[in-house]
């Protein structure tokens, strides 16, 4: 037996099979011809072989890698989060600007308050150096109660989550996202402005 410059020995089965050839007479007469084989039989079986090992290459190739195209369904399902990611991008956008709004009112509020207490301190004989020294005061204990306040209610919550051992954040947990957004409160607690 011819071993075809194969590295590994076949073992031909015994059994005969016939099969009548079409069109494709004219090329296997031609795979003859170029290979130089004494027998039609030994291209057949070149043939079978390679035929099988393409067959099994293509069926692995199925399994590692289907071929399936992309059904209607897993398009509208990515088009539908993608909608769904530019409405999140689009609230996020408006949100940060009604947050900037609300805090240019709330400085404007602040200002406000305090310059309307400047004729009053005025009337009462205070010199610029005193209102200035009590504004600071006052903007100081105000930070303190603010801080001691945020420390309390994270303290709560921190004993709240010990406690539960759950450690999801819902919409109430407005300390939590306090701590998250400006740092934790205790880091501020001795800062006072002089």
């Amino acid at each position: 037996m011819a071993n075809n410059g194969r590295s590994g020995k076949r073992t031909l089965a015994k059994k005969v099979t016939s099969f009548v050839l079409y069109v494709e007479v004219s090329q296997i007469q031609a795979i003859v011809e170029a290979t130089g084989a004494e027998k039609d039989a030994q291209v057949f079986r070149d043939l079978i072989d390679e035929a099988l090992v393409a067959r099994r290459r293509k069926t692995a190739q199925q399994l590692v890698l289907p071929d399936q195209p992309p059904s209607p369904q897993s398009d509208e399902t990515l088009e539908t989060i993608q909608t769904l990611l530019l409405k999140l991008i689009q609230q996020g956008e408006k949100a940060r600007r009604v947050r900037g709004i609300c805090l240019e009112l709330l400085q404007e509020t602040l200002a406000e308050a305090r310059a309307g207490r400047l004729p009053t301190l005025r009337e009462q004989g205070k010199s610029v150096q005193e209102v200035v020294n009590l504004f600071n005061g006052d903007t100081a204990e105000a930070q303190n109660f603010a801080y001691e306040l945020a420390i309390d209610i994270t303290d709560k919550l921190h004993a709240a989550q010990t406690d539960s051992r759950s450690a999801t954040v819902n919409d109430d947990d407005r300390g939590g996202q306090l701590i998250s957004e400006h740092g934790d409160p205790r880091e501020h607690r001795d800062t006072d402005v002089a």
